[in-house]
């Protein structure tokens, strides 16, 4: 008797050696000296109106973002990292300036140097909150009938924190959602043009990613 239950843990363990020898175990969770690089896609959410010497345009309206991250896990709960992300907001608006018609479209590109907390790093499914601060560019491109157009920039500090939900696939790609909230200074022309000091906008992205 002791014979046939010795066989019969033997034909039943050996599946689990073959699959293990060529398949391997998968590795979930965040690994120490890891790096990965993720994109991200998603809508930006202004969180105001706009308006252009006094008049109210409809500009920082709804739109689209989408970036890239770098990111290495110095240890498991924590990683550093840079990020450029872009958010188009709108789809811009035509009114009468100078008396002339124009049409206007505004975006923010930032670059950050990122840091990220992360709750349950050995499991395949985490919750994390990334953060930065770093440069954030603005323009607003004002573009007339005529065929001309006319510029704004701004150039100054940026900032984001947000908070995000990810899972493996697998042991070397990840998915997830995230939703950021960026605080982005603006320079003195294009306050003067808009009446603003800084812009306020959240991005609710999903994002692919890929660690080695």
């Amino acid at each position: 008797m002791k014979k046939l239950l010795l066989l019969c843990a033997l034909f039943v363990a050996a599946p689990v050696v073959f699959a293990q020898d060529y398949y391997g175990l998968q590795e979930y969770g965040l690994r120490q000296n890891t790096t990965r690089v993720e994109f991200y896609g998603g809508m930006v959410l202004p969180q105001n109106t706009w308006s252009h010497h006094g008049q109210e345009v409809d500009l920082g309206t709804t739109g689209w973002t989408a970036g890239i991250g770098f990111t290495r896990n110095l240890v498991p709960v924590f990683s550093l990292g840079l990020d450029a992300n872009y958010a188009q907001l709108g789809d811009g608006d035509t009114f009468i300036s100078g008396g002339k018609e124009s049409y206007y479209r505004t975006g923010i590109a930032t670059g950050l140097v990122t840091g990220r907390v992360n709750f349950f790093p050995t499991q395949a499914t985490r919750l994390y909150i990334p953060f930065g601060i770093g440069v954030g560019h603005m323009f607003a491109r004002q573009k007339f009938d005529d065929g001309s157009h006319l510029t704004t920039n701004s150039t100054d500090l940026a900032q984001m924190i947000g908070i995000g939900l990810e899972f493996d696939i697998d042991d070397s790609t990840i998915f997830g959602v995230e939703g950021r909230y960026y605080l982005v200074e603006a320079a003195s022309d294009f306050k003067n043009a808009f009446g603003k000091s800084r812009i306020h906008y959240s991005n609710v992205m999903l994002k692919l990613g890929w660690r080695f």
